[in-house]
């Protein structure tokens, strides 16, 4: 059942939101975060970043680092940050 779960989180971040600039680092580091707080918003990718950013506070520190990433390339490059592609 988790790893289902694992891999529809996957799924669902590795084809973002066009605005934004998700890696294969930054969905490693926020699964275990998406399987623990997050489970009713799956499949939805759009539900499962929501959920992730109302549990900013309670996110392990590789995931913080992971939102703040993506974050800050949107700031630099004014919301155009550009969809990378995932091994998934």
């Amino acid at each position: 059942m988790r790893k289902s779960i694992a891999v529809a989180f996957m799924l669902t971040i590795a084809a973002p939101l066009p605005a934004i600039a998700y890696t294969q680092a930054d969905i490693d580091a926020c699964t275990s975060d998406a399987i623990r707080f997050c489970q009713q918003a799956f499949p939805s990718k759009g539900r499962v970043v929501l959920c992730l950013v109302e549990n900013r506070r309670r996110l392990t520190p590789a995931c913080t680092l992971a939102f703040e990433r993506v974050r800050s390339e949107i700031a630099e490059n004014g919301n155009r940050a550009s969809v990378r592609q995932t091994k998934y």
